[in-house]
């Protein structure tokens, strides 16, 4: 749709999952609230594409609970079917091998010997006492040379590292990420969203619509209008003003940096120009049958390569 005012209290700018949010935040408040998405539907990262009953997630496949995100769908109403991933594997030098998810399997890891699985325990027990803001300027890298020494033991906890930040940098990566993730991931399950991650999109659009939230679709902002150092509206590709008392830019940082124009903008280029990003690669296949669905989860430990059969646990694919 097209937006229907020329001013508005607050104007957010790009309609993903963190632009929905705050844009419904902010209307439940009674803010007079005005979204804009310049691509033809919402979610960006999140959205998810349907060929043929298919439903392939453009960005991120697995919902981590238990957080930030889980507060969000229930404060803002957002229910969703799922399943959680279990049978997980890991695969080393072309052999299968069950992947020791709990103490239990730690025991009957044929992957790991005694010493490596007395390793292991400890790293877990540590695991339980560490305080991840601590860690915030400590990278993966550094605090797992603190915590494994045995090489075996290491690149299992590596090949879990690599998964749960999309990153090989481990070397960059804060390890306050890591470890709050790996905490929050053994005590809440992970979520396959039936539908796909769009059914999250429609659920904050649906939300922030009921809010009185205007939404925008197809529409292009070509930059933020400021004055005096504060944002006073968005420039629409028509050349037309919003004006506004203030506005969020829920964008990739470049795409941020691009849209303001004025002395602000060298402090932010500054911020972005040191950000390094990750280059994530994610083949989504369709099959009319899984050829091993016994082994519908596998954690490389020799390459950065994860690999799950999704449709095993959620509903995504055809019967």
């Amino acid at each position: 749709m097209k937006i229907r005012t020329t001013q508005t209290d607050i104007a957010v700018v790009g309609g993903g999952m963190a632009g929905l949010t705050a844009a419904c935040y902010l209307a439940r408040e009674g803010v007079e609230v005005a979204l804009f998405e310049r691509a033809s539907i919402l979610g960006g990262r999140a959205a998810t594409r349907d060929f043929d009953g298919f439903l392939f997630n453009r960005g991120g496949h697995a919902l981590y609970t238990g957080g930030a995100a889980s507060r969000v769908f229930e404060e803002l109403g957002v229910f969703y079917e799922h399943g959680t991933p279990k049978d997980t594997f890991v695969l080393q030098a072309g052999r299968i091998s069950p992947f020791p998810a709990d103490l239990l399997g730690l025991l009957h890891a044929d992957l790991l010997d005694a010493g490596d699985k007395l390793a292991l325990f400890r790293f877990f027990v540590a695991l339980g006492t560490a305080k991840p803001r601590a860690l915030a300027k400590t990278s993966v890298e550094e605090w797992l040379d603190l915590k494994v020494r045995r090489p075996q033991t290491r690149r299992l906890m590596e090949a879990v590292a690599r998964t749960l930040v999309y990153s090989t940098a481990l070397d960059l990566v804060s390890a306050e990420m890591f470890v709050e993730k790996l905490q929050r991931s053994l005590r809440h399950p992970v979520h396959y969203i039936d539908g796909g991650w769009q059914i999250l999109v429609d659920g904050l659009r649906a939300a922030a619509e009921r809010a009185g939230v205007q939404i925008a679709g197809d529409t292009s902002v070509e930059g933020v209008e400021l004055s005096d150092g504060r944002a006073r509206g968005v420039r629409l590709r028509d050349g037309s003003v919003v004006r506004a008392s203030a506005v969020i830019v829920a964008t990739g940082p470049r795409d941020a940096a691009k849209l303001i124009d004025g002395e602000d903008d060298q402090a932010l280029r500054r911020i972005v120009d040191g950000l390094v990003p990750a280059r994530i690669a994610c083949l989504d296949v369709a099959l009319r049958r899984l050829p091993v669905p016994d082994r519908p989860v596998v954690q490389d430990l020799d390459s950065p390569r994860f690999m799950s059969a999704q449709s095993v646990y959620s509903r995504v694919a055809p019967e």
